[in-house]
């Protein structure tokens, strides 16, 4: 019988007895965001690992699963690795799959980091676009605009010279996505670039745009202590979006991140990471 193929990628070596922290990615894949955290983290007693985005994998027979059937997987890749202290970390669409796993594994899994994960009225767009939703005409032009920017394919190339100026990147993504921090570095401009240009991820979207609904039956199973890490200037999860969603949890805190857009991994590695390390305490 063949293996199936991990949906875990270990960052650090595995010791057993040891928490786990997971790292999961938005709705691109885009795990390099996480490098400005993990570096942060030197000298957590801890095991990392990224965990796999909802995209087409080899576990799944190359297709695309839903974002209830990758985070349960994991949560049986998790319980048949004997993880039973896990701290879930994740950003934007991850939030869900951080959830999922949460439920699977009450008690295997007591704290999550979500951040930029408040994204109740994106996913109550999609569930009903047709519909009169909350937010204003701007919120969701700025979700059409952030599905643009994910959605439409751009070569490598492309991307590389967009990144390579602060001006060019600005463009692209806007003045309300991301702020300035985000932009300053190259690297973090190449990190930000990885979000654009997969077609899969609006496939993706399609595929989960019903999804909200399931999280409203199960939030109230979800025992874990949840943080929501909010950009006080993200036009994605703003404060009230993330409110109803935290409203929804058993165990559920805000907080904020001033002058903070929809990248806290690039725009605030070091609060992102404090707030790692205060979950792990609860692991």
């Amino acid at each position: 019988m063949a293996e199936i193929p991990s949906l875990l990628e270990p960052i650090t070596e595995f010791r057993p007895g040891r928490p786990l922290v997971l790292f999961l990615p938005g709705m691109s894949g885009n795990k390099r965001q996480w490098d400005f955290v993990i570096r942060r983290l030197d000298g957590v007693d801890a095991d990392l690992a990224y965990g796999a985005p909802v995209l087409a994998h080899a576990a799944f027979g190359h297709t695309r699963p839903t974002v209830s059937q990758l985070g349960e997987a994991i949560a049986a890749e998790l319980t048949a690795a004997g993880r039973d202290r896990v701290t879930v970390v994740s950003h934007s669409v991850g939030a869900f799959v951080a959830l999922v796993i949460a439920h699977e594994l009450p008690s295997a899994v007591r704290s999550a980091v979500l951040a930029n994960g408040g994204l109740s009225s994106v996913a109550r767009f999609i569930d009903r676009p047709l519909r009169r939703v909350p937010g204003t005409t701007t919120s969701r032009l700025s979700y059409l605009r952030l599905f643009a920017l994910v959605g439409t394919p751009v070569p490598p190339v492309v991307k590389r010279a967009i990144a390579s100026r602060e001006w060019s990147s600005r463009l692209l993504v806007g003045r309300r996505l991301v702020s300035r921090p985000a932009l300053a570095s190259r690297e973090a401009r190449d990190s930000l670039m990885e979000e654009a240009g997969n077609a899969q991820t609006i496939a993706g979207l399609w595929q989960n745009r019903h999804y909200w609904r399931e999280f409203e039956r199960t939030a109230a199973e979800i025992p874990a202590k949840v943080l929501f890490l909010v950009g006080g200037l993200d036009p994605m999860t703003s404060v009230a979006d993330t409110g109803v969603m935290a409203d929804l949890l058993p165990d559920a805190e805000i907080r904020v991140l001033p002058g903070v857009g929809h990248a806290a991994p690039l725009e605030a590695p070091d609060v992102v990471a404090a707030a790692v390390e205060d979950a792990l305490a609860v692991t």
